[in-house]
C-alpha cells in the first residue's frame, strides 16, 4: 500500500459520496436532478421503497467506505479492509442486479445508475491498485457480471402502470359507464391545446369519462397543473381551466400535491413503456378488452368528430396573417372568451 494509491482512492471515495449528496439536495430541495431523461422515472417506479431512499442508501454506502478506508490505511487493522472489500464486492453485485433489470427487462437507462456503476467500478480498479491484487479486481468484475446476467435472463413480466392511475385530472361519468378517454399531452404543444380548445367548448356533447394526463414534469409545469387543481374551474370544465392556465405568462409557485407528483411519473412510465413517440395521443376503452390508440391531433379529432362530439370546431395556429406563436396564442383566449360568454 503507497500514501499516493490510498489517497486517490480517498479523493475518489470522496468524490462518489458528494455526487449522491448532491443529488439528494437536488431532488429534496429543488426537485430536480442530475438524470433528466424520462427513463429515470420509469426505473424509479420499480424500486420498492423509492427512488430517493435507493440514492440516499448509495449516499451512505460511499461514505461509509470512505471512512472504512480512510481508517483502515490509518490503523492498519486488517478486519477494516476485509469489511471494505465485502461491502465493495456486494455493491458491485447489486449495482450488475440492478442494471441487468434495467437494461434488458425494462429497456431502459438511467443514467444515475450507470454513473454509480461506473463509480463502483474506478473504486474497484483503485482498490485492487491500493492492496496490489489484481485478483480483487477479477473478482470484483465476475461479482458484478453474476448479478447483471442473473436479472438479465430472468423474464420479470414488467408491465405498465394503469392507465386510470396517470391521470391528474378527471372529467365527466364517475361510475364507469361509457366509454373512457386518457388524454396524454403537454403544456407545452400547440396541437394538444387544439383538442383541449374543442374539448373544451364541447363538454356538454361528450360521453363517457375523461381523464388528462400530463408528461411535464419541470417544477414551472408542475405549479401550473397544481393551479389548475386548485381552482374551482376545473370541476366544470377542466379542458378551458387547463388552456387558461397554460396561455398565462407566470403562475405563482404553490405547493405541490405529492399525488400530483405521482400522477406525472405515472404517465411518464406509461408513455415509455407503451412505446408512444409523440403527443398529443388519446386512448379510448369502449369496453373491457377493446382499446383504441389514437396518434396526433388529426386523428384524435376526426374520432371527435365522426363520434358527434364536436358540435363546434375551433381551428387553432391556422390564420395565416398572424405568426405561430401570437395565431395559438389568440385561439387558445378565443376558446376560453367564447366559453365564458356561453
Amino acid at each position: 500500500m503507497t500514501f499516493i494509491s490510498r489517497l486517490s482512492l480517498l479523493i475518489f471515495l470522496f468524490l462518489a459520496a458528494l455526487f449522491l449528496s448532491a443529488e439528494i439536495w437536488m431532488q429534496a430541495v429543488r426537485h430536480t436532478s442530475f438524470c433528466t431523461t424520462s427513463s429515470c422515472d420509469v426505473v424509479g417506479e420499480y424500486v420498492r421503497f423509492g427512488e430517493g431512499n435507493l440514492i440516499k442508501m448509495g449516499a451512505y454506502f460511499f461514505w461509509m467506505l470512505w471512512a472504512l478506508v480512510f481508517f483502515g490505511g490509518r490503523y492498519q487493522k486488517p478486519w477494516l479492509w476485509g469489511l471494505a472489500s465485502l461491502g465493495l464486492f456486494g455493491a458491485l453485485a447489486f449495482d450488475g442486479a440492478l442494471l441487468g433489470f434495467q437494461f434488458i427487462g425494462l429497456r431502459e437507462q438511467c443514467l444515475i445508475c450507470i454513473a454509480v456503476g461506473a463509480i463502483l467500478f474506478g473504486i474497484l480498479f483503485l482498490f485492487s491498485w491500493v492492496r496490489r491484487s489484481f485478483l480483487t479486481a477479477l473478482l470484483g468484475i465476475a461479482v458484478w457480471m453474476g448479478g447483471f446476467t442473473a436479472n438479465a435472463i430472468l423474464d420479470l413480466g414488467v408491465i405498465p402502470p394503469a392507465d386510470t392511475d396517470t391521470a391528474f385530472v378527471h372529467f365527466g361519468n364517475s361510475t364507469g359507464q361509457g366509454p373512457r378517454h386518457i388524454f396524454f399531452f403537454s403544456l407545452h404543444c400547440d396541437h394538444c391545446a387544439t383538442v383541449l380548445a374543442n374539448l373544451s367548448i364541447n363538454t356538454d356533447e361528450l360521453e363517457g369519462s375523461w381523464h388528462l394526463a400530463c408528461v411535464d414534469n419541470k417544477e414551472d409545469d408542475l405549479y401550473r397543473l397544481a393551479h389548475i387543481l386548485d381552482s374551482k374551474e376545473t370541476a366544470q370544465n377542466p379542458f378551458l381551466e387547463t388552456l387558461r392556465i397554460e396561455t398565462l405568462s407566470k403562475v405563482d409557485p404553490i405547493p405541490i400535491p405529492q399525488e400530483l407528483r405521482q400522477a406525472v411519473r405515472q404517465a411518464r412510465a406509461y408513455f415509455k413503456m407503451r412505446n408512444f413517440l409523440a403527443i398529443p395521443i388519446l386512448v379510448v376503452q369502449e369496453r373491457p378488452g377493446w382499446e383504441m390508440v389514437l396518434r396526433g391531433e388529426g386523428n384524435i379529432t376526426e374520432y371527435l368528430r365522426t363520434h358527434g362530439y364536436l358540435e363546434r370546431e375551433l381551428f387553432l395556429g391556422r390564420a395565416a396573417p398572424i405568426p405561430e406563436k401570437e395565431s395559438t396564442q389568440s385561439g387558445r383566449q378565443e376558446a376560453i372568451d367564447k366559453e365564458e360568454t356561453n
